[in-house]
């Protein structure tokens, strides 16, 4: 039997107490090693205070496989248009062939024009 590969994938964000503001970039990447699954870019809109935005779908790259991924890692990065703090929480779920599905998610974290990047590992 084929082991289970990537189909979908989606990030959900949930804004503390500091706003992200419409202009700035939002890069999220779901890789194992230097092998990018799936990525989305965008500025969205604004992410008011204490609001949830999304699920927004990543687009699926290349479909690796669940153990390949269970061992991966994800990216957030910001390119803000001047100065930026964004606090917020995420929740990121990958979905495979076999309706199985694997997690990353954070809470209380914060990117700004200098500390624009963060990467996390997958459950």
């Amino acid at each position: 039997m084929a082991e289970p590969t990537l189909v979908g994938a989606n990030i959900t964000f949930h804004t503390n107490d500091d706003d992200k503001n419409n202009d700035t970039l939002v890069f999220v990447s779901v890789q194992s090693g230097t092998t990018v699954a799936a990525q989305i870019e965008d500025r969205f809109q604004k992410f008011g205070d204490h609001s949830d935005a999304g699920p927004f779908d990543l687009l699926v790259v290349k479909p690796l496989t669940r153990s390949q991924l269970k061992t991966g890692n994800m990216t957030i990065r910001i390119t803000p248009n001047g100065n930026d703090t964004w606090r917020f929480n995420f929740f990121l779920d990958l979905r495979f062939s076999d309706s199985s599905h694997l997690f990353a998610r954070a809470s209380r974290l914060q990117l700004t024009e200098t500390f624009h990047g963060q990467n996390f590992g997958i459950e």
